[in-house]
């Protein structure tokens, strides 16, 4: 039973993973509704071919379907995942010609990745173009970044990269010795995903640095990027901060992770990703606006259709990069400023407006101008 009921919490994680219901996973997989009940009950093991309609309307990478197969009892089947020596096979059936130039340009590629690999984070993206900083003025603005720019000095970057609203001024900056900063406007204004696909002509073949300035680390948290950079040294793979939810509305407000293996204290493997999950059963951390990238982060945001608001998302995008390589999650736990409650703030004012009186509107704002002027002076 303890393997039927691995095989249910694994099939359940899966679904909800894709924010499916049991009768729309029924419906990708050819099966009945109560099909998917009974396995996710533990009351029932699929066999073999019935698991691989499964495992493709779930869309799993290679090590999620040997896991889902070996927790049904099944033997993984080799084609789950290409081998060395069935690819030496398949290329023995070449013709000659073919195979030497499948050869030279898997050595290309090999190459190259090893030269990958090999690099090391210069740059840190900060994206400003959201409404938000709109607010603000040059100074004010300035300001806000001071936690963002201190901690990427500390980090030991030596470049930052802001991306501004189109007609925004650059903002008025006090730099940390040895940080210099270029600016890339985002026009149009189409979301995080976005503002970052928008850099790759400045960050170019680099793994890179993200910081969300309105999650602003406070004390002994402005380490957070540092010890992200050794993690990814260490694991040569992308990182992304989490930290605990606060309460229902952390769900739909921010992206959520749901963690994975551990690989040491505070680190995990990342089990998938999820940008405000609205509905289904909403568990895992909050994403933390701290993120080290490796640069196959530009192909998926290209391949990452928009959202339903037209908006790129780079949770999004981070989800389809899961497939192809692990992503692993730091847990910070020290202290964290967020704006973002200020932006509810005013949405839900503009949402109570009534046309007829405008200046409710400018109240509003004023409201938030304050809210941003008091936090500036923490």
């Amino acid at each position: 039973m303890a393997a039927q009921d691995r095989l249910a919490r694994l099939v359940q994680g899966y679904r909800e993973r894709l924010e499916l219901t049991k009768a729309q996973l029924a419906q990708r997989a050819g099966v009945s509704p109560s099909f998917i009940t009974y396995i996710e009950r533990g009351q029932r093991r699929p066999s073999q071919a019935m698991l691989t309609r499964l495992m493709q309307a779930l869309d799993l990478t290679a090590s999620e379907k040997r896991a889902l197969l070996q927790a049904a009892g099944h033997q993984p089947t080799a084609g789950l995942s290409p081998r060395l020596g069935d690819i030496t096979e398949q290329l023995a059936e070449l013709p000659q010609s073919e195979r030497d130039e499948l050869i030279e340009e898997f050595s290309r590629m090999l190459g190259r990745w090893r030269e990958l690999r090999r690099k090391r984070v210069r740059r840190v993206v900060i994206p400003v173009a959201g409404w938000q900083p709109r607010l603000l003025s040059p100074e004010q603005l300035g300001k806000m970044l001071r936690p963002a720019l201190q901690e990427t000095a500390l980090a030991g970057l030596s470049e930052v990269v802001l991306v501004l609203a189109p007609g925004k001024a650059v903002p008025t900056l006090k730099l940390p010795r040895g940080l210099k900063v270029r600016t890339v406007v985002q026009e149009p204004q189409l979301g995080l995903g976005h503002a970052i696909l928008i850099t790759q002509g400045v960050v170019g073949d680099e793994p890179f640095a993200v910081i969300l300035p309105d999650d602003i680390l406070l004390g002994e948290g402005r380490q957070c990027l540092q010890q992200m950079l050794a993690l990814y040294e260490h694991y040569r793979c992308s990182v992304v901060a989490v930290t605990g939810v606060e309460g229902a509305a952390d769900f739909k407000n921010y992206g959520i992770a749901q963690l994975g293996q551990p690989l040491q204290e505070k680190v995990y493997l990342v089990a998938g990703l999820h940008e405000k999950p609205t509905k289904g059963r909403r568990s895992g951390l909050t994403i933390v606006g701290r993120y080290v990238l490796v640069p196959q982060i530009f192909e998926a945001l290209q391949a990452t259709p928009p959202d339903k608001n037209n908006e790129l998302q780079l949770t999004d995008a981070l989800n389809l990069l899961l497939r192809r390589q692990r992503i692993s999650a730091f847990v910070y736990t020290e202290k964290l400023f967020r704006v973002t409650p200020i932006k509810i703030l005013l949405e839900q004012l503009i949402d109570a407006l009534d046309e007829s009186r405008p200046e409710q509107l400018e109240q509003a704002m004023q409201i938030t101008k304050e809210a941003l002027q008091a936090l500036m002076n923490l």
